[in-house]
C-alpha cells in the first residue's frame, strides 16, 4: 500500500515541477489474475477461482461475508489505457484517479465459481480462517467511488460470473475442470 502512495506522490511532484505530464490510476484488487500464486495478502481473491479451476485446492482464509472491491484484468488494462489516451481537459486537474471496481463478498465469488464450474470447483475451497490475513483485509475499502473514471467511459465489470468466464476463455490451458461456459 504505502509504496503505491509514494509512487503516486512522486508522479505528482515531478508533474508539479514540469518534469513529466503526470497521471496516476489507483488499481483495485485485480481478480482473476493468471499465473502462480504470488504470496500477497490479496492473492486468495484470485487463487480461490484460479486454483479450483485447475483442480487444485485453494485457501479462502476469510469468512464468506468479507467484502472486497475488485476489477477484472481486462477492465484494469482498459482503465490504464484510457488514462493515457484522454485529453488533459478530460482528465482534469487532479493527478490521481480510482479505477472502477465492483463490490462483492468472498461468498458471492464462490457462488459465481460454482455457477460457472460446478460444485467440484467449490469443493476445493478451504475456508480455514487466517487471522493475520483477515485482520489486514478488514482494513481495505469495500466501497470505492470512481465518478471521474465513469465520466471518461470506464465502468466496473457487470458481474463476477463473466469475470470467471473471461479467465477461462483467456487461460484454457490452466483449466482442468469441466465448466459450464
Amino acid at each position: 500500500g504505502i509504496q503505491k502512495y509514494i509512487g503516486e506522490q512522486m508522479v505528482a511532484g515531478f508533474a508539479r515541477k514540469g518534469f513529466v505530464r503526470g497521471r496516476s490510476v489507483r488499481l483495485m484488487t485485480v481478480s482473476v489474475r493468471a499465473g502462480k500464486p504470488n504470496g500477497a495478502a490479496s492473492g486468495f481473491l484470485s487463487g480461490m477461482i484460479r486454483e479450483p479451476l485447475a483442480g487444485i485446492k485453494a485457501a479462502c482464509p476469510v469468512p464468506p461475508e468479507t467484502l472486497g472491491a475488485l476489477s477484472s484484468p481486462a477492465r484494469t488494462v482498459e482503465g490504464i489505457i484510457r488514462a493515457a489516451e484522454v485529453t488533459d481537459e478530460q482528465w482534469g486537474p487532479l493527478l490521481g484517479m480510482n479505477l472502477p471496481s465492483f463490490r462483492i463478498t468472498v461468498g458471492e465469488m464462490a457462488q459465481s465459481l460454482e455457477r460457472v464450474a460446478g460444485k467440484p470447483a467449490t469443493d476445493l475451497l478451504d475456508w480455514t480462517p487466517d487471522e493475520a490475513i483477515l485482520k489486514l483485509v478488514r482494513t481495505w475499502p469495500g466501497n470505492v467511488t470512481s465518478e471521474r473514471a465513469n465520466a471518461m467511459g470506464l465502468f466496473a465489470d457487470p458481474n463476477f460470473d463473466d469475470v470467471v468466464r473471461d479467465y477461462i476463455h483467456e487461460n484454457p490451458q490452466a483449466v482442468k475442470l469441466a465448466v459450464k461456459a
